[in-house]
């Protein structure tokens, strides 16, 4: 049986990027070269207007790479959209539940900003602590209340209060701050449908554990026999990625001489 192409498979918040950063320096040079060697995929819960700020334009515009957005909901590829799934979320149903756990949550964070919500025609990102109006919270505030969430377990109380309630919605920890919220099947387990027949898969995730949005994608991928790297932060997936063009050039060296 002939070898499978690889490919790899990111998601961004805190696998490829930190705090929605915009991506520079080795990290970007590392990323620019494994998507010259490799095809390469990025998904994320993010929209696409807030993914292309983080990408360097040497992603954006290789058409090797593909973007899916809104938890593979939309995909992106050399700038362009070529992909979008029919599932569509209702923000209208959630709205009202949404602002009533802002309330009655029995576990309360001492702090709160405006906005708690990014939406889009697929998928809702709801935050307990919430963003600045016009921009994202300080990278100070997101440890602190993601070390203050991961003792408390806010997150985990709202995930499990509103699965609940809408059995036929998916509902995972996104980032540091976030939940997000699909309708079932259309979580970023759809993308692999995509790739699975014609490539050898490997998946760098951040979000793995239990109620993590990429918990789903790794345990398919998995399944089929793909490789799984669980992520601390970005720096470990840079490693490892220079890691394997590493050990591709010494394979290649030692190919060329037998």
């Amino acid at each position: 049986m002939k070898e499978k192409t690889k490919v790899y498979i990111a998601d961004s918040n805190g696998t490829l990027t930190f705090a929605r950063q915009p991506i520079h320096g080795e990290m970007a040079d590392t990323l620019t070269e494994f998507a010259e060697r490799y095809k390469f995929v990025v998904v994320t819960g993010s929209p696409w207007e807030e993914l292309v700020d983080e990408m360097p334009e040497t992603l954006v515009h290789n058409p090797n790479v593909d973007f899916w957005c809104s938890m593979g909901n939309s995909m992106y590829r050399n700038g362009e959209n070529v992909y979008d799934s029919k599932s569509m979320i209702d923000f209208e149903a959630f709205h009202p539940i949404l602002e009533d756990i802002l309330e009655t949550c029995p576990i309360q964070y001492e702090k709160s900003f405006e906005n708690h919500y990014e939406v889009n025609p697929h998928s809702i990102n709801f935050t307990m602590l919430g963003r600045p109006e016009g921009g994202d919270p300080s990278i100070e505030d997101r440890l602190a209340y993601e070390k203050w969430d991961e003792e408390h377990g806010q997150r985990k109380w709202v995930i499990e209060y509103l699965t609940k309630l809408y059995p036929d919605h998916e509902m995972t920890l996104g980032g540091q701050l976030s939940i997000d919220i699909v309708k079932k099947g259309f979580d970023k387990t759809q993308i692999v449908k995509h790739y699975k027949d014609d490539y050898d898969i490997t998946f760098f995730g951040d979000r793995i554990a239990a109620m993590g949005n990429d918990n789903s994608i790794a345990h398919v991928i998995a399944d089929i026999g793909g490789t799984i790297y669980e992520i601390e932060k970005p720096e470990e997936t840079m490693r490892i990625m220079q890691m394997l063009m590493r050990r591709a050039d010494k394979d290649a060296a030692a190919e060329a001489k037998a």
